[in-house]
């Protein structure tokens, strides 16, 4: 349960505004019916510096630490992509850097919002190495992937993935944002709640602009299908 934000062509001269907006959504997302307020356990950024990823988590309140990303930011003003992540924890005593999104290997970057239930039937067919023992359903999902991704594409190594839990799991969503630094990919799919489950797309220019809730009124967002499948080459 999280707020997702993804961008290709990021440059903070000109995306400043949309990454304080998705800031914002810390305190001010949209959360599941029930649920109290704030995306507050964490959040997590992913960005490419000369080919290189390079990615900074946070167990903490992105609103609290608002002045240590945008440093971040100020670093490495320019990447062919960023994923930025907000996560609201569904498992207790996990609100750590180590547990917050996106989780990478290589030089592949995964975030999720949603939850995966029995996501422990799915570590038998996890074949790469670096997977932690106190990894949560999204880690595992993206270290599955990865194990396809040995032998396939990554865009298809995700999709038969994602199959695989529509068929044999149960879920409240896979909403992703994931990214090789060459290309960024976009999923949605959701079971219940499509009002808070939700990814909007947009152009600003020459980027593609991916969010869990439209940052802006400059620019038009246009909401992802049910099972909209996005791969977006930088």
């Amino acid at each position: 349960m999280c707020r997702l934000f993804g961008i290709t062509h990021f440059d903070l001269s000109r995306h400043e505004a949309l990454v304080e907006r998705f800031c914002g959504l810390a305190l001010s997302g949209a959360v599941m019916a029930g649920d109290p307020p704030g995306h507050l356990d964490g959040w997590g950024l992913a960005l490419y510096r000369e080919g290189k990823l390079m990615v900074h988590k946070s167990g903490g309140n992105l609103r609290d630490e608002t002045e240590k990303l945008m440093g971040i930011l100020q670093e490495t003003p320019r990447s062919p992509v960023l994923v930025l992540h907000l996560r609201k924890s569904a498992w207790k005593s996990s609100s750590t850097a180590r547990h917050a999104h996106p989780f990478h290997h290589g030089n592949v970057a995964f975030a999720h919002n949603g939850v995966v239930y029995g996501y422990e039937r799915l570590l038998p067919d996890v074949t790469v190495p670096g997977l932690e023992p106190d990894a949560l359903d999204t880690e595992v999902f993206f270290y599955h992937v990865m194990s396809g991704a040995q032998t396939r594409d990554l865009g298809e190594a995700f999709r038969a993935s994602a199959g695989l839990i529509k068929r044999e799991y149960r879920y409240s969503a896979l909403n992703v944002l994931f990214t090789d630094g060459l290309r960024l990919f976009a999923y949605r799919d959701f079971s219940k709640e499509p009002d808070y489950y939700s990814l909007f797309t947009a152009r600003d220019r020459d980027s593609v602009c991916i969010s869990s809730e439209p940052l802006c009124e400059t620019i038009a967002w246009a909401p992802m299908d049910n099972g909209g499948f996005l791969e977006i080459p930088v």
